[in-house]
């Protein structure tokens, strides 16, 4: 009777304990038959901001493809919730494309402002022709979001933030696309504030800003910008980036290509006490009036190292000397895969040209060329390369893609110890791992398991 009774006790905490993780799906569709609707997947709500003001922390409103707009369908407020607002899969470029938040000038598509932290995710999502004060697409106040997987576009402002906005806190914005949106005068694409993003893998492309910062605008703020692609942004001042003000924005490995500056800075402007780290980066045709590729006065500082610039510290408007140019700089066309300057900046591909191996998007296979770039295995030698495919020479790329699966390839994939040949050192090498189930340079196939397989390659690459 007694361990009757410990069963049923524990089968009660059991189910308290599931019930306290569990999280309910909510639906929305635009072509739901009722509206308001009920949530459900057979009878979704029609608007969204009534899925988000049912949503307790945990749960997720899914949002099926489809055009949202008028009332309830912008200026949509989490409310200080936990939870993620999301399309059905914001991993498919396509879905992501068709599930579309239009404010239609009206308003914005996101107020987030209730102390927000991570667990706040927009996810999937495209927020098109927003229009506000600050932040059209996304204004993030006093609030730290995950931002993930969205095309925030043709957004535009009166002050700053034509794309996104952020006011204080810390939040993340992850692979996503912010293009075309306006700012009468700060941060065509993204504006910081008082803030610390973090900004990893976007494409900032084609942004404008009347006054400073094109493509991204920090003041006050520490944004960490890694990974991603600057390109063909504007304004007066700062182009790509302004930085202005106490505050450091670092920019790693990312691509700066065409943007322009009526003024100063045609990729990066740093000024009245702005300061830039910038690392294994690429700076390329981009245009300014003073200071074509980055631009540093009035108390504003940059160090700059393992970075491409075309035309090398010449490029660099820097009256007071506040540049500290590092190591490892050089100036030589990077060989981008497609950089068509008189194109479609939509068709551009920043992957570098190899002749091991380079990523191609539209393939989604990797391919060879006739040529490979000298950006390659040229970053800080100091930098996690280990994401990168082999073979690599363990130096992690210059540009938006090193330090990730994408980072164009480089060498012999035999030559483990990376000495120009192979032979016994790399036999012994392979030998050393033979058998054992793991991912490593030495699994040539990429099954995860060093076998004869493996051996066979390598045997093809013998003394080479």
């Amino acid at each position: 009777m007694k361990k009757i009774k410990i069963l049923s006790s524990l089968m009660v905490i059991l189910s308290v304990a599931s019930a306290s993780i569990a999280f309910n799906i909510i639906y929305v569709d635009t072509n739901s038959p009722n509206d308001p609707g009920s949530g459900t997947y057979e009878d979704p709500f029609r608007k969204i901001q009534d899925a988000i003001d049912i949503a307790v922390n945990g749960d997720i409103v899914e949002i099926l493809p489809g055009l949202y707009a008028g009332y309830d369908n912008y200026n949509l407020d989490p409310n200080g919730k936990s939870i993620t607002i999301r399309s059905t899969n914001p991993e498919d470029a396509e879905i992501v494309a068709n599930t579309i938040i239009d404010p239609n000038g009206e308003g914005r598509g996101f107020y987030i402002h209730r102390s927000e932290d991570a667990n706040c995710i927009i996810s999937g999502l495209t927020v098109r022709n927003a229009y506000g004060d600050n932040g059209a697409g996304i204004y993030c106040y006093d609030s730290s979001p995950t931002i993930r997987n969205c095309i925030i576009q043709n957004g535009h402002t009166i002050d700053s933030g034509g794309g996104v906005c952020f006011d204080y806190g810390s939040a993340s914005v992850n692979n996503c696309i912010i293009m075309g949106n306006t700012a009468d005068y700060y941060g065509g694409g993204i504006s910081c504030n008082f803030s610390s993003p973090l900004i990893v893998g976007c494409i900032i492309s084609g942004n404008t800003a009347g006054s400073e910062g094109g493509g991204i605008d920090s003041g006050w703020s520490e944004p960490n910008i890694l990974n991603c692609v600057i390109i063909y942004n504007n304004a007066s001042l700062g182009g790509g980036v302004n930085c202005y003000y106490p505050g450091v924005a670092h920019v790693v490995n990312c691509t700066l290509v065409a943007n322009s500056a009526g003024n100063f800075g045609g990729a990066l402007y740093c000024w009245s006490g702005g300061n830039a780290v910038i690392k294994n980066s690429i700076f390329w045709a981009n245009i300014a009036s003073i200071g074509t590729q980055l631009g540093i006065q009035a108390e504003g500082q940059a160090s700059i190292s393992y970075c491409d610039v075309q035309g090398g510290q010449m490029n660099v408007y820097d009256p007071c000397e506040n540049l500290v140019w590092g190591q490892g700089n050089m100036d030589t066309d990077p060989c981008f895969a497609l950089l068509d300057l008189n194109g479609n900046p939509e068709l551009w591909d920043f992957h570098l040209q190899s002749a091991y191996g380079r990523w191609d998007r539209n393939s989604q296979t990797w391919l060879t060329d006739s040529n490979t770039s000298l950006c390659i295995d040229s970053g800080d030698p100091n930098a996690d390369w280990s994401s990168e495919p082999w073979p690599n020479g363990k130096r992690i790329n210059m540009g938006a893609f090193g330090g990730t699966s994408q980072a164009s390839k480089n060498g012999n994939p035999a030559d483990f110890n990376i000495d120009n040949s192979v032979d016994f050192v790399d036999f012994s090498q392979i030998a050393n791992q033979w058998l054992i189930e793991q991912m490593c340079i030495e699994d040539l196939t990429n099954d995860g398991n060093v076998n004869f397989a493996d051996i066979f390659i390598f045997a093809e690459n013998w003394l080479r």
